[in-house]
């Protein structure tokens, strides 16, 4: 359909989705009036032959680019796919065998996937900030138990397996729900007219992410032992990340596009006021026992309109 070829994309989209029910009709009529749309948009923009290069002129592009990618670079440097692809040698390092080592990585794949399934069905609920603040702590809760395992006294294996083991699926299960985020708040905070480039760049982010930490996860393991990478580099970065998306994680849960558009037209400044004034709310409700309000609690509307005008509060 980028490419102008609508009857190529139309056979092509008849194959995979079929066209007999007026849903998947519709869904390939959107597509091209979308791209219309888009391509009407970039015509209309300062950067007609590159356009992505609003994500260096244009203030809510590169707040957009910005934050989507900083909360992939969260998604992958606290270390989860790295612990999965070598979540057999850690097994045995744990004191499995190695055949014993094989099956019990499906543990923590397991838990995963299990982790999964509460966003699937709750992010819509509570919304991707409360689920963001939520999730890293339960992650680096996990980590916390990993590296208390490392402590334990070697001769005292089952107790070494048995925290270990615990901390790992209570890492893995909360990062099976927070990584769901990565894919999702790119996918919706880019403008319109950039959303295929700005996925592109989060997407090549993403995997060359995993690339790195996966590819030096055995020198960094040596260099700064199990304890050391495991709460040092991958549990650190998990706290600073908590307090970036404590201060500067906007809520788009409900929102319409025009409606994010406008959200990352604002200064960041302002962004990090009204999160602090959330957060405030949100406390509020959790120091008096109300957890359920505070899990529910909207964020603080804004103040102005699109016009600058105050708005009645």
């Amino acid at each position: 359909m980028h490419k102008h070829q609508p009857l190529r994309a139309y056979k092509v989209w008849k194959t995979i989705r079929g066209i007999d029910t007026a849903d998947a009709r519709e869904e390939f009529f959107v597509m091209k009036v979308s791209l219309e749309e888009e391509e009407a948009e970039i015509a209309r923009g300062r950067t007609k032959r590159f356009p992505w290069m609003d994500f260096f002129t244009v203030p809510r592009a590169r707040r957009a680019i910005v934050y989507a990618n900083i909360m992939i670079f969260l998604g992958q440097f606290t270390g989860i796919n790295a612990i999965m692809y070598y979540m057999s040698t850690l097994m045995y390092q744990a004191g499995f065998d190695r055949i014993q080592a094989n099956y019990m990585s499906l543990v923590g794949g397991g838990a995963l996937l299990i982790g999964t399934i509460p966003a699937c069905f709750l992010m819509e609920r509570f919304g991707r900030r409360f689920w963001a603040l939520v999730m890293l702590p339960g992650a680096f809760f996990g980590l916390i138990l990993v590296g208390v395992s490392y402590k334990i006294n070697p001769s005292n294996l089952p107790a070494v397996q048995g925290v270990y083991l615990t901390g790992l699926i209570i890492y893995e299960m909360f990062f099976g729900g927070y990584a769901c985020l990565t894919w999702v708040i790119p996918a919706e905070v880019y403008p319109t007219y950039l959303r295929s480039y700005g996925m592109t760049t989060s997407d090549g982010w993403l995997f060359l992410s995993s690339f790195i930490v996966t590819y030096n996860f055995t020198r960094m393991q040596a260099a700064m032992t199990n304890i050391g990478l495991t709460l040092g580099f991958y549990g650190g970065i998990a706290i600073l990340g908590w307090f970036y998306q404590a201060l500067f994680m906007p809520e788009t849960k409900d929102r319409t596009l025009e409606e994010i558009d406008l959200i990352f037209q604002k200064p960041t400044s302002e962004i990090v006021r009204e999160n602090v004034r959330n957060l405030k709310v949100t406390w509020g409700h959790l120091l008096r026992g109300r957890i359920a309000k505070a899990m529910e609690s909207e964020p603080v509307r804004e103040r102005f309109d699109e016009g600058g005008v105050e708005k009645g509060l």
